[in-house]
């Protein structure tokens, strides 16, 4: 799939996906009430897991985010449950971390008949389709799963059904503010991505897929470190992507005022000005869903460069043989 078309596919990805997702949840068993649970993940995955831990323990579970590399020398129980996310299914290190870990293990992943599906106890299978090279439908698809299992475990009940309906607005709504930024993100030296709590997702993956998309320079930043020290080589050559409300809102307007062009994704209804473009979501039903919602901008901004630049997104310059089973 291309990388447009996959933007495109996911509202209606995410509906099938659903259906998909909470057919599976039936057959997962409820957790312990004190479980320590273990979210593990690599690259858009481990974006995911990032941000799905802190609103499971808002929800009363106790987890915990890992990046799979951190499990590849394993020599002890890390967690009563280990809930491993690939899209392929076929993430070397991902993996490798659950054979060398212990406990209850469950999949979420786009394949379940891939070596972690035939790995683990238990499957929750996305049901999400071809994915593009650079991930979108496999991206989002995952966070929804991510959030409807948290919400099953917790016993909690967020209406997601109208989130392919948003999703679908906000990709038809953002388009004209990407691209009246577009042409001086093309000429940024670098890009920063910025956002905190449950938009820490949306800044890993953001920055990552202007990487992958667009060959763009970009870093990523929790919006408090930020303020620490990060800003100081700010100038109207760097552009950002600010993703947020609150103190999110007063950094926009301070890196903008430096001469920074801004695209700030936010819930907050925002004036715009000479250097800030304010792309405004709808409200979600729960902040992954937002999460959902909130990368679809940087999705449309990574095509409009890569677009710009001659770029098909199609695939990857410097592919390695060893990070899928079965690539070599």
């Amino acid at each position: 799939m291309r990388f447009p078309d996959g933007i495109d596919a996911q509202p209606e990805v995410l509906r099938t996906s659903a259906a998909a997702v909470r057919e599976a949840l039936q057959r997962i068993p409820p957790i312990a009430e004190d479980a320590v649970v273990a979210l593990v993940g690599i690259g858009a995955s481990e974006h995911v897991a990032r941000s799905a831990a802190p609103t499971w323990r808002a929800l009363g579970i106790r987890a915990f985010a890992l990046s799979a590399t951190e499990l590849l020398d394993a020599d002890r129980p890390v967690a009563d449950v280990v809930v491993a996310m690939s899209e392929s299914g076929r993430s070397t290190e991902t993996v490798t971390a659950l054979e060398r870990t212990t406990g209850r293990r469950i999949a979420i992943t786009n394949f379940p008949d891939s070596p972690l599906g035939a790995l683990v106890d238990e499957v929750i299978a996305l049901d999400s389709g071809p994915d593009s090279p650079v991930y979108t439908t496999g991206y989002t698809a995952t966070i929804q799963a991510i959030g409807l299992l948290g919400e099953h475990w917790a016993g909690a009940r967020a209406d997601w059904s109208a989130l392919p309906d948003l999703a679908a607005q906000v990709i038809a709504s953002a388009r004209p503010a990407v691209e009246a930024v577009a042409e001086r993100f093309d000429r940024a030296r670098i890009i920063d991505v910025v956002g905190s709590g449950a938009s820490i997702t949306t800044v890993g993956e953001g920055a990552l897929l202007l990487r992958e998309a667009a060959r763009a320079l970009t870093a990523a930043h929790e919006t408090h470190n930020y303020l620490h020290g990060p800003m100081e080589p700010l100038d109207p050559s760097v552009c950002c992507v600010v993703v947020g409300a609150g103190r999110e809102v007063r950094l926009a307007r301070e890196v903008s005022a430096l001469g920074c062009t801004t695209l700030l994704v936010t819930t907050d209804d925002i004036d715009a000005d000479e250097n800030l473009v304010p792309i405004r979501l709808p409200e979600p039903p729960s902040p992954l869903a937002r999460t959902v919602l909130e990368i679809l901008p940087l999705q449309l901004l990574g095509w409009s460069l890569a677009s710009r630049r001659g770029l098909r997104a199609d695939g990857f310059r410097y592919e390695q043989d060893d990070i899928k089973l079965g690539s070599r």
